[in-house]
């Protein structure tokens, strides 16, 4: 027989928990469990498309952004994403300078 807490504060199931106005169902949060979160319209790191991009999502409940698809965190999505957007541009940049040097 299982006891209870009668210290610890009150659960509410997730079952029960209403839905936050302007949020999504997505995977729980990895801090809260949270099933309710809101999309990431722009970030420093990614503009607006990054976000979108890899389902960049922000609890409603406690304020952890995550991948709304994975439930995990987006650090290495985010890391690899920065390199790849810096390599992209210094080719672009070398191209440019290449391009002018020609002429």
């Amino acid at each position: 027989m299982s006891q209870m807490n009668p210290y610890a504060s009150p659960q509410v199931p997730q079952a029960q928990m209403q839905q936050p106005p302007g949020s999504e169902q997505f995977a729980p949060c990895p801090s809260c469990r949270c099933v309710f979160a809101k999309r990431v319209g722009f970030t420093w790191w990614g503009g607006i498309l990054g976000p979108k991009m890899l389902t960049h999502v922000k609890c409603v409940q406690c304020g952890q952004a995550y991948n709304g698809k994975s439930g995990k965190s987006n650090d290495t999505a985010i890391a690899i994403y920065l390199a790849v957007s810096l390599a992209i541009g210094v080719a672009l940049g070398v191209a440019v300078a290449l391009a002018g040097a020609v002429k």
